[in-house]
């Protein structure tokens, strides 16, 4: 690691060490407090910062790979750009942080409590989030496939543009989320409560959401082709001009559901007290492929029958 002097004339060595006696409960060390100090474009290495405070400090393109950042505090601090692969903040409580175009894949963030900080664009490729706090973040263009964010509790954030690729949200709370225009092919949100969550225009292609309660949501022009809604509450959820061909549906309530101009070709598992009780229009393609509006009568929740050549 590099040889750093702080604003108090110690050094960085200086407070590790200490930092490291008094997690050992040595009772003249002290806890390691980095305020407001600038380390921009240090190759630090793997430091042990389990428990430490950081308030305001810059650490802007600095090399953290394999840090313990667990159960730390951290206000307001900068980590634009900088690697943090591997690295464990699983229990950290942040606030006000931006970690906006950070390379942190595999990175554990299990139980943590994150609000107001910003993880645009950052790479968070296979990160560990279960039951973590997420409230007010901005994740907006972030790398988040195959994460897991199972048990989260997420409100009123941004994961628009997002890669969600086979991302886990097993029995996540989300409230008054953005997920627009994001890309969650294969994404798994089964028995997870998506209330008011915006999804427009994202690709859900073979997602599964059985179990799920998507109540007040919107999928309007979104690619759920192939998608698993079995059992799921899917009152009042818009899926205007949404593609749901080959879709799910086996006990799903779509009381209220905004089926208008969505593509319902090839939809499984429907019955008639279900589509008759969602909004179908003349735009809509129903599952034996006809136009609607839905008829109870009419047969067309029953799928086409393809003959093979």
């Amino acid at each position: 690691m590099e040889s750093v002097t702080m604003s108090s004339g110690r050094s960085l060595n200086e407070v590790l060490r200490s930092h490291e006696q008094w997690l050992d409960g040595a009772g003249t060390a002290f806890r390691a407090i980095l305020d407001r100090e600038t380390l921009n474009g240090l190759t630090l290495g793997a430091l042990n910062l389990r428990g430490a405070i950081l308030r305001g400090v810059a650490l802007l393109d600095c090399d953290l790979s394999g840090s313990d950042l667990s159960d730390a505090i951290i206000d307001g601090a900068g980590f634009e750009r900088a690697i943090l692969s591997n690295s464990d903040l699983s229990s950290a409580q942040i606030s006000e942080a931006n970690f906006a175009f950070c390379w942190m894949p595999a990175c554990q963030l299990t139980d943590a409590r994150l609000r107001g900080t910003n993880f645009q664009k950052a790479n968070l490729r296979g990160g560990r989030m279960q039951g973590a706090l997420i409230e007010g973040c901005k994740f907006r263009g972030a790398e988040l496939s195959e994460s897991a964010l199972h048990q989260t509790r997420i409100s009123v954030s941004d994961f628009s543009e997002c890669d969600l690729h086979k991302a886990q949200f097993l029995r996540a709370q989300l409230t008054v989320c953005r997920f627009v225009g994001a890309q969650g092919a294969g994404a798994n949100f089964g028995h997870a409560v998506l209330k008011s969550c915006d999804f427009a225009r994202s690709d859900l292609t073979g997602a599964q959401l059985t179990y799920a309660d998507l109540t007040g949501s919107e999928f309007d022009r979104s690619g759920m082709h192939d998608c698993d809604l079995r059992q799921a509450d899917l009152k009042n959820v818009k899926f205007g001009q949404a593609d749901l061909s080959y879709a799910r549906f086996r006990g799903a309530n779509l009381a209220a559901a905004d089926l208008r101009g969505a593509d319902l070709t090839g939809a499984q598992e429907l019955i008639p007290a279900q589509l008759a009780q969602a909004r179908t229009d003349e735009r809509t393609i129903l599952p034996n492929g006809s136009r609607g509006p839905y008829s109870r009568i009419s047969g067309a929740e029953r799928p086409a029958v393809v003959i093979p050549r």
